[in-house]
């Protein structure tokens, strides 16, 4: 049957530490490791490149300014200086005085006063110191200073070296009483007219003649940056945090997906109990412990009866509805140290560990769980307003330090199982050695059974059925199966039906026989069309029958050998009657407009109903040799006999006695009107060459 969706999840047993353990918190610890390093790594770079940040705009402003200065001296130097008012505070410049005209008077009468670019630099300078007593600060120097305001500090004198060697500016960054600052200085290159000034100390035109030095504060600039620091710390924090958090979610859900997708694989989803891997690897720690301490423990094989007339009848909700009930009545009854899992379909298993140690107090104590197991599963289950019973059949295989593996232990429990149901049903059967061999040898069936299919070694014979008024007058035959084995010869059905049955082969089987019968009737037509064979009888298993595609594939077998469906029989026995009677008379009245015939099999040995037999479509009832073999000598089977005879010459059927072996079992069908027969009396199943004999000589 087919689970529903039922899922109710649930994180896996630690039990269950054989199995595969997650890789995932590793992985995560990488990750997690990867992101705090490459967070790291960032919060470093950004701060390190905040901090150049600072230094940068100082720079910046520093080159400005002198960019400035330099501006002012060179357009003061190339006008030859500027006159500014003696009444606004400007000097006369006592280098400058020299020069004739470095004093006039305006027609005003204001006095003015050159100054050159040197000059009109220190007196920027000153105004600037004047406003922004907390700003930048600009000085002139020269290693030769004509005013001691302009002698050059130690960093002055270094840099004043180094433009004489060919440097083109010279930065510091420096800490002091006010805090740190950047200075930068630039060479002043003597021109031709600053040697009015200059030339009596030795300088000549491209001479280093000084440099413009400028200190640019930083302590606001730092503050900034500090400021960006700290954002960027609270920034880098919450981004780090977020990766954090998001890894961990990413975990968790990553965890809770393979926990249930373990789940999933270690659990049934329909009753949430565990599947066969996971009893298979409890069973083998089990046995581990049972060889490491010498204890015994046993597999209950459990299948339910009679579960699929059940899902199929009242369909698969109701049948998944009761193999939960199933599960947890099973779990109600069990030990908490004990396992019951599900297998599939209606099989379940369950693990009894650590029993007793003495052989006797073992089997009393599993009689006991099982007789337990069998009176909860017997106990009415409601399921969608329907009250059901369950029964079970129960293996049980013993284990201790001797067992090999798990595998073992539950196909012994399982061949146990079998066992049990063959007895009835509703019962327990423990595992014996010879039950293994039986075991065996249906395995071995089965193979041979699947090879035999394939290397096509399985005939038709044909036992002729002859009709009793006209004696020695064929009128049809029963095509028989055999098997022509390669070692043991011509094997019987009774000896293979019954794997073929309980495997599903019966299906390949029957198509085979439908498929060889219309072939060799379609030889027959063809190469002795003057010989009548009559009508073929060919035998149709319940479960044939039952296939939903059944009629199909027998009108395409008729229809592909081109035979008359009028000459087929088809016989069914009364077990299939009484399954499903609407469906069964639903194709058997299909196949009767096509104009197949039916009959039925071993008429009195299964569930016979004048109910059954009034609304089905029957043409011809069969009676079991079980009745005919003593006819003539048991007053009881030749009572039931005539009564065959008398109610189906009432009703209408035709009636064939099988197995008619004697002269005397004749003379009483005859007597009583029957029919036809068919047994050994006239000719054995014989092979299809044999049978067209039999016709040959009949006439």
């Amino acid at each position: 049957m087919q689970d529903s969706n039922a899922s109710f999840l649930k994180p896996a047993s630690p039990a269950d530490g054989s199995l595969k353990k997650s890789h995932l918190l590793p992985w995560v610890m990488v990750l997690g490791t990867v992101w705090c390093l490459v967070f790291l790594a960032s919060m470093a770079w950004n701060l390190h490149n905040n901090r150049d940040t600072a230094a940068d705009q100082a720079l910046f402003r520093a080159e400005a300014a002198i960019g400035k200065d330099m501006i002012y001296r060179q357009l003061v130097s190339s006008v030859g200086g500027v006159y500014m008012p003696t009444d606004q505070g400007i000097k006369p410049n006592p280098y400058l005085a020299h020069i004739p005209h470095r004093d006039v008077t305006t027609g005003e009468g204001r006095k003015l006063t050159l100054v050159n670019s040197s000059y009109f630099t220190r007196l920027a300078h000153d105004q600037e110191a004047a406003a922004f007593p907390e700003g930048i600060r600009g000085h002139v120097t020269s290693l030769k200073p004509l005013r001691p305001e302009n002698a050059p500090d130690a960093w002055e004198r270094e840099a004043l070296q180094a433009f004489q060697k060919g440097a083109s500016q010279w930065v510091g960054v420096f800490t002091g009483d006010g805090g740190d600052y950047l200075r930068l200085m630039r060479p002043r290159m003597a021109k031709a007219s600053c040697m009015d000034c200059h030339g009596h100390q030795g300088y000549q035109v491209g001479d280093v003649l000084g440099g413009i030095s400028v200190s640019v504060p930083m302590g606001a600039l730092l503050a900034e940056s500090e400021k960006q620091n700290y954002q960027l710390g609270i920034w880098h924090f919450l981004l780090w945090l977020g990766g954090v958090l998001g890894l961990l979610l990413g975990y968790y859900l990553l965890r809770h997906q393979e926990q249930q997708m373990r789940y999933s694989a270690l659990h049934d989803i329909l009753t949430g109990l565990p599947n066969r891997a996971l009893f298979i690897d409890r069973l083998n720690q089990r046995l581990e412990t049972a060889k490491r301490h010498d204890h015994t423990g046993a597999v209950l094989f459990i299948d339910l009866d009679r579960f699929k007339t059940i899902n199929d009848s009242l369909g698969h909700s109701v049948g998944d509805q009761l193999l939960r009930e199933v599960g947890q009545s099973l779990q109600a009854v069990l030990r908490s140290e004990d396992t019951v899992a599900r297998l599939g379909g209606d099989e379940f298993v369950v693990l009894l560990a650590e029993l007793d140690s003495d052989a006797e107090a073992v089997l009393t104590e599993v009689q006991t769980i099982t007789e337990k197991i069998l009176e909860a599963l017997a106990q009415p289950y409601r399921v969608d307003a329907r009250e059901l019973y369950a029964s079970a059949s129960i293996g049980i295989a013993l284990f201790s330090h001797e067992s090999k593996n798990a595998n073992e232990v539950l196909q012994q429990a399982d061949v146990a199982m079998y066992r049990a149901k063959e007895a009835g049903g509703n019962c327990s059967q423990f595992f014996l050695p010879s039950m293994q061999h039986t075991a065996e040898k249906r395995l071995d069936a089965e193979h041979a059974l699947h090879r035999a299919l394939e290397f096509g070694e399985f005939l038709l014979y044909y036992q002729p059925i002859i009709d009793i008024r006209q004696p020695g007058r064929i009128v049809g035959a029963e095509a028989l199966l055999r098997w022509q084995h390669p070692e043991r010869g011509v094997v019987f059905p009774l000896e293979f039906i019954g794997v073929a049955e309980e495997t599903g082969l019966i299906l390949d089987l029957g198509s085979w026989v439908i498929h060889e019968a219309c072939r060799q009737m379609r030889e027959w037509e063809t190469k002795t069309p003057h010989l009548d064979y009559g009508r073929i009888s060919i035998n149709i298993s319940p479960r044939q029958f039952q296939q939903a595609d059944f009629v199909s594939k027998l009108i395409s077998a008729v229809e592909a050998a081109e035979v008359d469906p009028t000459r087929l029989y088809l016989e069914l026995t009364e077990n299939l009657l009484v399954k499903n009677i609407d469906d069964v008379a639903g194709k058997m009245r299909e196949l009767k407009a096509c104009g197949f015939q039916f009959s039925i099999d071993d008429f009195g040995t299964g569930y016979s109903s004048l109910a059954y037999l009034k609304q089905l479509p029957l043409d011809t009832l069969k009676i079991d040799q079980s009745f005919v073999r003593d006819i003539a000598t048991d007053p009881n089977d030749a009572a039931i006999v005539e009564s065959i005879l008398v109610m189906s010459s009432r009703m209408g059927f035709r009636v064939v006695a099988e197995g008619v072996e004697t002269d005397e079992q004749l003379l009483f069908l005859t007597k009583h009107k029957c029919d036809l027969y068919q047994g050994y009396l006239y000719s054995r199943p014989v092979p299809a060459e044999a049978f067209a004999a039999l016709l040959q000589r009949a006439g």
